[in-house]
């Protein structure tokens, strides 16, 4: 089964885990190791300093690696930074990226349509999918309100939320998941016993993504998690790499 994750970095954090890959080589080890065929990248500059910084490192470290596929980390287009929206497009298609990652705490900004209205509708009119992490540490309700306001202001965006925790917030997510038909799940934190089962019963495998969170996370466990979940094996493969392909395919550079 062809593994392809959505979430997955490398490079040397400012709070190092205990195994990390420093460089796109190293990742395409560890990568290798865990029989993971290809993977929607990040670098962790583009997190821990700025996207300024962090998408160059990015893009130079991947350059000629086929099977990394490059993220851009977003800022609000207001302070100049990264340029205007066209300018943005122009550099994706230069490098094909077909994502966005958004870490509105560590960059201080807000994720409303007055921060981001350019970028929205650039994600929009072209069908490229912001990625965000609600993790534990956003309390759960805090960051299930903040997915909520997101998809109020652009209900047409394709949004995936990862590391959404392992303590079941089903209660958050699936009447959001009933409202908006482009929000995704990503899987490395969903450790809730059949969940994964039940939720494809309810609402289909097609709004699951296969991710690692690595090097946050070990890549075995949600590996392990997708392979013995009791879903058909057609939902499998869908969830390990058909629905993230699909997802990018749509994207209009």
């Amino acid at each position: 089964m062809k593994f392809f994750d959505c979430n997955i970095s490398f490079g040397a954090s400012m709070l190092r885990p205990i195994r990390f890959a420093e460089t796109a080589t190293e990742l395409l080890d560890e990568m290798d190791y865990f029989g993971i065929s290809e993977a929607l990248v990040r670098h962790a500059r583009q997190r821990d300093d700025s996207p300024t910084v962090g998408n160059e490192i990015l893009l130079e470290e991947i350059e000629g690696f086929n099977r990394l596929h490059g993220t851009l980390a977003i800022l609000p287009l207001q302070t100049g930074e990264l340029g205007s929206a066209e300018t943005i497009l122009e550099r994706m298609r230069a490098y094909q990226i077909r994502a966005f990652w958004a870490y509105p705490a560590e960059h201080r900004y807000l994720m409303t349509k007055t921060a981001l209205g350019p970028l929205y509708d650039l994600m929009v009119e072209q069908s490229i999918p912001l990625f965000i992490e609600i993790s534990e540490s956003c309390e759960g309700l805090t960051g299930w309100h903040l997915i909520e306001t997101v998809l109020t202001d652009v209900p047409d965006l394709t949004l995936v939320v990862t590391e959404h925790g392992s303590w079941g917030q089903d209660r958050f997510f699936r009447p959001l998941i009933e409202k908006y038909e482009n929000l995704y799940l990503e899987i490395s934190r969903y450790e809730l016993d059949g969940g994964i089962g039940d939720f494809c019963r309810k609402y289909g495998a097609q709004r699951l993504l296969f991710g690692t969170g690595f090097p946050r996370w070990n890549p075995g466990g949600p590996i392990l998690m997708l392979a013995r979940a009791d879903i058909s094996t057609k939902e499998r493969k869908m969830i390990a790499s058909g629905n993230i392909e699909r997802i990018l395919k749509r994207a209009r550079l």
